[in-house]
């Protein structure tokens, strides 16, 4: 469902994430694990289009990687940020459908 492949990306002249590899299946709950500073909101980032990605991003036998965020939104793939309460009197499934 969800490919990563050698996934690089920076920012500015510092290169943040070096050759992610990730594979995600239909029905797979997955964590990204680490000390602060090890890139993992960088690589959620770099998936969904916030951040410009380098290598192979396939969703759903698609390549998504350099689409812009609405499109990779419109594909079902979001990121929200942790300690962001957009709507705090929503529930977590109203403020990602939002």
């Amino acid at each position: 469902m969800l490919e990563v492949r050698d996934l690089h990306a920076y920012y500015g002249k510092s290169h943040i994430i070096q050759g992610v590899n990730l594979n995600v299946g239909a029905g797979e709950i997955v964590s990204l694990l680490g000390r602060n500073g090890v890139g993992r909101s960088t690589t959620l980032k770099a998936i969904t289009g916030e951040v410009e990605p380098e290598g192979t991003i396939i969703f759903k036998g698609e390549p998504i990687a350099g689409r812009k965020m609405h499109e990779i939104a419109r594909r079902g793939i979001g990121y929200v940020p942790e300690n962001r309460n957009i709507f705090p009197t929503l529930t977590v499934r109203q403020n990602l459908i939002l």
